[in-house]
């Protein structure tokens, strides 16, 4: 799926690159119960990350779903 918005301008929206084995800070918790932070795992396509999120397991978060790295 095209959005029409390049890898730089998606990046610079949250001012980071996402990496591999990265605590990422979700934008919103995938269900009720489930933590609102996210290690990232691997990126499957561009733009679309597999990731382990506490309390719901692996996962698929876009980039857009990502709002910063946790320090």
């Amino acid at each position: 799926m095209t959005i029409g918005i390049s890898q730089e301008t998606m990046t610079s929206v949250a001012g980071f690159t996402p990496e591999a084995d990265q605590w990422v800070q979700l934008r919103d918790p995938l269900s009720e119960y489930s933590a609102d932070e996210a290690l990232l795992l691997c990126e499957d396509v561009e733009g679309c990350w597999v990731a382990w999120i506490p309390s719901y397991g692996e996962a698929r978060v876009r980039r857009e779903q990502l709002l910063k790295a946790m320090a």
